[in-house]
Order: structure tokens, then sequence, then C-alpha cells
């Protein structure tokens, strides 16, 4: 299990090499018409720490195979470096998501990860290729990542890797999102060159991860 945040343009004068987690995600694109401008920094940073880090984007209310081209062109040197994320949050539907995911895939042979609501994963029909990261908040003021270590990740359709369990985590003085990722760097890593990581039994068993180590396996999908 590895501690992680994200950060975008809100976070500007925040140092993720200094923040004591594993990795970091920012914010790089949003809809056909914003690049963050923070993004690159904030990843220069993560990697010259040695941190794991990641890149999303925003989805817009465009084309969703514009949406897909945009952020790779924005983002196309962290292609096979970093876990790259499509963020989804607005009212696009599952096929809106689909689209975009498999245009990404097309352009980079690289799922990306989504993040979303357990409720938009349960609808159904999401891309299975895509490692679900879910947004879901316990009523707990301000958890530690070691806090929400031991508590279970909310389930949800599909394979859940991830887990944003706070928007107020304390983080080197700062209230973050805060994240858990359940395998290693290792396995965070196939996910962005283009394997993909599958977490034993998270969809039978997620309870799993309260206390122990969780098993990882790398398989390459093209």
């Amino acid at each position: 299990m590895l501690k992680f945040i994200d950060i975008s343009n809100w976070q500007a004068g925040f140092d993720p090499a200094t923040a004591p987690v594993d990795g970091v995600i920012c914010k790089a694109t949003e809809g056909l018409n914003y690049v963050d401008p923070h993004c690159d920094g904030f990843i220069q940073k993560a990697r010259g720490a040695g941190k794991l880090w990641g890149f999303y984007h925003f989805a817009g209310a465009g084309d969703p195979i514009a949406e897909a081209d945009y952020f790779y062109k924005n983002t196309k040197n962290y292609a096979g470096e970093g876990v790259p994320v499509l963020d989804w949050e607005g009212q696009q539907s599952v096929n809106w998501v689909n689209q975009f995911v498999r245009q990404y895939h097309n352009l980079t042979k690289v799922w990306p990860w989504i993040y979303a609501n357990p409720w938009r994963f349960n609808q159904g029909g999401v891309e299975s290729n895509c490692a679900r990261w879910v947004a879901s908040y316990p009523a707990v003021t301000a958890p530690t990542h070691d806090t929400a270590a031991g508590w279970k990740c909310p389930g949800a359709d599909g394979n859940v890797v991830a887990w944003q369990f706070a928007s107020d985590c304390p983080v080197g003085g700062w209230k973050l999102d805060g994240d858990l990722f359940y395998g290693d760097a290792p396995a965070w890593n196939a996910y962005a060159r283009g394997g993909r990581s599958i977490v034993d039994d998270v969809a039978a068993n997620i309870s799993a991860f309260e206390n122990e180590s969780v098993k990882v396996t790398v398989e390459v999908k093209k």
C-alpha cells in the first residue's frame, strides 16, 4: 500500500518533493482550453525527489475524442512514465468516458485510470481495462494516510486500485486530497508503461486492505 496526494493550481506553492508521501498526481488539463500552469513544475519536483507520479485530465463538456487528443497533445512527454488519469466529476455519460479512454489508449497504448465516485462505476459498462480510483469520504475530520490505511476501501464495479479518502488530509502543513494506492511501486509503474496491475480479490475481499499488504500481479495488456 502506498500513500499519495493529488494536487492542482489550487496548491500553487506546495512542494511535492518534501511531502511525506510516496507519490503525487497532478492536474494537467481540463476540457479543451486549459493547461494547468503548475503541473510540470510539480512533476519535475516529484521526479527529482524519486517519487511516483501521474497526471490527470478533468473532463469537460467537449467532444470526448477531442478532449483525449487535447490531453495527449499537452502531456505526450509524460506518456509511458507517469500514470494518466481521467477525472470524471461532471455530467458526462459512460459512453463519453469510454470514448475518451479508448482514444487515449489508441494514442499511447496506455489505459488511463478513471477517478470518480463509486456510484458512477456502479452504473455498469465503464471500460473494464481502466483501473478505478474511487472518491469517497468517511465522516472523519482531517484523517491521515496512516489512519485511512486501517479502513475498508469502498467497493465499486471494476478493478479498484486507489482510494481518495479525504479532501482535508494534513500533509506538510497543507490540507490536501489524501489517497491510497493498493499496490507497490512496480505496480504503479506498470500502469504508467501500459501494463495493467491486478489487485487480488479487490471486489470480493476489499477488507484485505485493512491491515496487511496486498499481493499485486502485473499483466501486460496492449
